[in-house]
C-alpha cells in the first residue's frame, strides 16, 4: 500500500466530534446596547488565541487573523446592507 493510500485510509479512521451550534437572535428589547450583545476582549498571554469575542453571552476565542477577516467580511456585508437600506429610505449604519 503506498503512503496516499495509506494516509487517505488513517483520514477515514478519525471521527470528528463537534458540539452542537448555538443560534442566537436580537432580543426583543435591547438590553444594556451595546455591551448586553456584543464584546471584545484580548486574551491572557496564556491563551492560544488572541482575541475574544463575546456575543449574546457566547464567548469565541479566534486568532488575530480569524478575528481582522471577521470584521472585513462583515464590514463588507454591512455595506451591502447600506446599499439596501438606502434604496429603502431606511436608515443606514
Amino acid at each position: 500500500m503506498g503512503k496516499a493510500s495509506r494516509l487517505k485510509g488513517e483520514r477515514q479512521q478519525i471521527k470528528v466530534i463537534r458540539e452542537p451550534v448555538a443560534v442566537t437572535h436580537e432580543p426583543e428589547v435591547p438590553n444594556n446596547w451595546p455591551d448586553g450583545h456584543v464584546g471584545v476582549a484580548l486574551t491572557g498571554d496564556d491563551q492560544g488565541e488572541c482575541i475574544e469575542v463575546t456575543i449574546h453571552g457566547v464567548r469565541h476565542y479566534l486568532h488575530s487573523t480569524t478575528a481582522r477577516e471577521l470584521s472585513n467580511m462583515l464590514g463588507s456585508r454591512i455595506d451591502e446592507w447600506n446599499v439596501t437600506a438606502r434604496a429603502a429610505g431606511a436608515q443606514v449604519v
